[in-house]
């Protein structure tokens, strides 16, 4: 990669914002493909690739939906309430498409857990950035609650896996986003000079 700078490329991360509100079209199979593709390219010693992903889109959100709710009873005292249900289930349609990250450590005696599961954590960020470059909307999305017994098997979870959250795509319509405030670096940065 050549040492030139990119403003236009610059413009546009230091400008990107999440988009909560998304609707129809989704991405096709080919540009799912492609986000996914670009998720493959977070940084990973020992390319090992400790993640794995679950597309939620169509009628399998209803199973997704289904999948929270029980998730979020299997944790509570007493059932939930439907109006608290329905509302923990609106969250498998708050887009057209979910893709669903999932931390799947790979045994290894160099690589300690805590870095496969930060290698894993970079693929929402990634699949994030790969759906706004292909000019869709995204926003990475968690959870309160543990998978219950359900969403553990909607998505095969082993007992060593971990669900780190889902990314929320579709096309993001009239809205302007504000400017992103920069970041206040005297509050979040120290630079170490040699005097």
């Amino acid at each position: 990669m050549s040492n030139q700078s990119n403003p236009e490329f610059y413009e546009y991360l230091a400008k990107r914002r999440s988009a909560s509100v998304l609707h129809e079209p989704k991405p096709s199979k080919n540009e799912i493909e492609k986000i996914l593709a670009i998720a493959g390219t977070v940084p990973d010693h020992g390319n090992l690739r400790p993640y794995r992903f679950v597309v939620i889109e169509d009628t399998s959100r209803d199973k997704f939906g289904d999948s929270l709710v029980d998730a979020a009873d299997a944790h509570r005292p007493e059932p939930l309430e439907d109006k608290v249900k329905a509302k923990i289930r609106a969250k498998a349609f708050a887009a057209p498409m979910q893709i669903l990250i999932i931390y799947s450590p790979v045994a290894s005696e160099k690589i300690h857990a805590w870095e496969q599961m930060a290698a894993a954590s970079c693929t929402g960020f990634a699949l994030v950035l790969g759906a706004n470059t292909l000019g869709y909307g995204a926003v990475w999305k968690s959870f309160a609650y543990d998978p219950g017994p359900m969403l553990k098997g909607l998505v095969s979870l082993s007992n060593e896996e971990k669900i780190l959250g889902w990314v929320n795509i579709g096309t993001e319509k009239g809205r302007d986003h504000a400017p992103r405030e920069a970041l206040p670096i005297s509050d979040h940065v120290q630079f170490l000079n040699e005097k």
